[in-house]
């Protein structure tokens, strides 16, 4: 079906009611093309490209469970290694430790409305309505899938249980490292050790695992600025954050880690610490599950009329747990 034959579908029910303004000049082709012309009109605008950030540092893909559906998930990770045999003596267990996290489908809301009166008198006069209400319902829906993504919920259903979905900034089973030192007075000596120890011991337990293995450091805005304006003494002006790339575990070995800059995590960490990612940034170990908004058949509402949009999301899966790590700032 035609996103005309769809539109003119979805016009259906508030069609009387906008013949009744504009008379036998009505075209219910020309109402549907102007109601698919402001629902296309859908541009990133820098609000919209603020709360979609999420999208830059997780993968986003669709949720195709339907409500009430979901996903109940174990997430592994692998302990142990093997040692000589000496000929005597135990044999070192390898493991799987094995947690638990819930993935049921939700559903969120959102809205448009123009006025009969308004309607009709862009058909009469053949004129294009603003996409504003349609660009602010994207947006709206975005700003809450913006915190979903970041931080969660925690929050009572209709049965008085409460319902946890765990977000970027927050999710459960993972080592959190403990800054022992404060950047915005440490030596650059103590900042890097501080920076090592939140890569040093993933790295032994990775083992040249590529795939689990931490490719983005996504660091609290807060502890960036400290380290992009402090100048490193006897450097030439180098910045502790030029150092600290040049200088990190990974990078001394050759291995890919981006280090950015987000105020997501300022505050975040435990006891209000600011609180920066460690983790790899790919779909098999990361996702956010989130589907745009979908616009359903118009309502009539008094003299308006009422638009009704919804879109399924699932949060944060977390598929590998030991591909990600916080560090807490001192």
């Amino acid at each position: 079906m035609s996103k005309l034959a769809k539109m003119k579908a979805r016009l259906t029910p508030i069609s009387h009611a906008i013949q009744a303004q504009v008379g036998d000049a009505f075209n219910m082709d020309a109402l549907a093309q102007l109601f698919v012309k402001i629902e296309e009109q859908n541009e990133i605008t820098p609000q919209l490209a603020q709360v979609l950030d999420y999208a830059k540092f997780i993968p986003v893909t669709n949720v195709n469970a339907v409500y009430g559906g979901g996903e109940i998930l174990s997430r592994k990770k692998g302990v142990g290694i093997g040692e000589d045999y000496a000929g005597t003596g135990d044999i070192p267990l390898a493991e799987v430790e094995y947690d638990t996290v819930s993935l049921p489908v939700k559903v969120g809301v959102i809205g448009y409305q123009y006025s009969v009166v308004e309607l009709a008198t862009a058909q009469q006069m053949n004129l294009t309505l603003e996409a504003d209400k349609v660009q602010a319902a994207n947006l709206a829906a975005e700003k809450h899938m913006s915190n979903v993504a970041w931080y969660g919920y925690t929050k009572a259903n209709a049965s008085g249980q409460l319902e946890k979905v765990n977000g970027f900034l927050n999710q459960t089973g993972v080592t959190i490292v403990t800054g022992q030192h404060d950047w915005s007075t440490a030596t650059i000596e103590e900042v890097l050790s501080d920076f090592n120890n939140s890569l040093a011991d993933s790295s032994d337990l990775f083992d040249g695992d590529s795939s689990i293995e931490p490719d983005t450091y996504l660091m609290a805005s807060a502890q960036y600025t400290h380290l992009s304006t402090r100048v490193v003494p006897d450097s030439g002006g180098k910045t502790f954050l030029k150092y600290i790339e040049e200088n990190n575990i990974f990078s001394t070995q050759g291995k890919p880690l981006a280090i950015r800059g987000s105020g997501r995590g300022n505050g975040k960490g435990t006891a209000s610490a600011d609180r920066s990612i460690i983790y790899r940034r790919d779909p098999s170990c990361i996702q956010f599950k989130g589907n745009s908004v979908e616009f359903l058949t118009a309502q009539p509402k008094g003299l308006d009329v009422l638009v009704p949009g919804h879109y399924k999301y699932q949060g944060v899966w977390l598929k590998r747990v030991d591909s990600l790590r916080y560090l807490d700032h001192a």
